[in-house]
């Protein structure tokens, strides 16, 4: 046997050897450890502010599914728009998997409850039972009795966002008038006068040493001319003994 022909004997061998080793190489990566063998993660896209179907179609472009999640009132975001999402943008996800989306429901919105009629304190009560703010509260004189609220700024009905402030309006009692001066007058003449007005007359003292008439009306509480409403009472001083 020649040297040539003992180098080629082992050859075969070889082949067969290192056949099979690609073989169980093949194998095993094919079957044990396909995913190192073949990359499938993708990078998450960011889609959060999107519209849900631009966010649905921008994530199907990058290989990946879309699951609706939480649903929720936002004042900040139309209804629709992605609020959150599930993994967060720049995340690796295997191609195929799903992103949960939350979506923005937009505003929530209630009606305005009918204020007029109630006291002050209700209506703050009321709006506060809503949802919603106290806005300006402005007293106008008014026949109604003192502290009814006469209007509210929305009206009532309208549909507004929770929260947004709701104004109102509330009677300051009627308005006020200058009491007239009765000083002189007798005391019947006098109280007539005051009650013709609205006002009440409380309880009278006497001045025995004025020279009026008996009865006469010598000094009145508060002095004529000051500002008061209907139903202020008026102490009146009279000339004589009781």
């Amino acid at each position: 046997m020649t040297w040539r022909a003992a180098t080629r004997r082992p050859i075969p061998f070889l082949v067969a050897a290192t056949g099979g080793f690609l073989l169980a190489y093949v194998i095993v990566a094919l079957f044990v450890f396909p995913a190192n063998l073949v990359a499938t993660d993708v990078r998450v896209p960011n889609v959060t502010g999107l519209p849900y179907p631009d966010a649905t179609a921008l994530l199907a472009k990058a290989g990946l599914g879309t699951t609706r999640g939480e649903q929720r009132y936002d004042n900040s975001a139309p209804a629709g728009a992605v609020l959150a999402q599930n993994p967060l943008p720049d995340a690796m996800q295997p191609k195929g998997g799903s992103v949960v989306l939350d979506v923005s429901r937009g505003q929530r919105l209630v009606d305005v409850p009918r204020l007029v009629g109630l006291t002050r304190q209700q209506a703050q009560q009321t709006l506060e039972n809503a949802g919603l703010d106290v806005g300006d509260v402005t007293p106008v004189d008014n026949e109604a009795p003192l502290g009814q609220v006469l209007s509210s700024t929305p009206a009532a009905g309208a549909r507004v966002p929770v929260p947004s402030p709701v104004s109102f309006t509330v009677s300051d009692g009627p308005p006020a008038v200058s009491i007239p001066d009765v000083t002189g007058q007798d005391y019947t003449a006098a109280r007539a006068l005051l009650a013709q007005l609205g006002f009440a007359v409380g309880a009278v003292s006497y001045d025995t040493t004025s020279m009026l008439p008996t009865r006469a009306v010598v000094a009145q509480t508060p002095a004529a001319g000051s500002p008061a409403h209907a139903g202020d009472t008026i102490t009146l001083t009279l000339a004589g003994r009781p």
